[in-house]
C-alpha cells in the first residue's frame, strides 16, 4: 500500500512536470510573438515625429505593463491553487503515514 502511494505520488509529479513544460513552451512561443510585434512597432515608431515617438513609447510601455500585470496575476492564482493542492496532499500523506505506523 505504501509503495503504491509513492508510485501514485511520483506519477502525479510527472504529470505536473509535463504540464509545466508545456506551459513554458507556450510562454516561450508567446514571448517570441510579442518580440516580433515589438520589433514591428519599433520600425513604425522610427518613422514618426519625435513627439509622436514619445507618445507611442508611452503607449507601448503601458500596454507592456498591463500584460505583465495580467501575467503575474495569473501566475499568482496558479501558484495559490498549486499550494492549496499540495497542502491537501500533505495532509493525506501525513494521515496515511500515521495509519501505516
Amino acid at each position: 500500500p505504501f509503495l503504491r502511494l509513492l508510485e501514485a505520488q511520483l506519477q502525479d509529479q510527472r504529470r505536473e512536470h509535463e504540464k509545466e513544460v508545456e506551459a513554458l513552451k507556450k510562454q516561450v512561443s508567446a514571448m517570441e510573438e510579442e518580440l516580433a510585434e515589438q520589433q514591428q512597432a519599433f520600425l513604425q515608431a522610427l518613422q514618426l515625429s519625435p513627439e509622436a515617438q514619445i507618445d507611442f513609447g508611452h503607449q507601448q510601455e503601458i500596454a507592456r505593463l498591463t500584460r505583465e500585470n495580467l501575467d503575474l496575476k495569473e501566475l499568482l492564482e496558479k501558484l495559490e491553487k498549486h499550494e492549496k493542492k499540495l497542502r491537501k496532499q500533505l495532509k493525506i500523506y501525513i494521515k496515511k503515514g500515521e495509519d501505516f505506523e
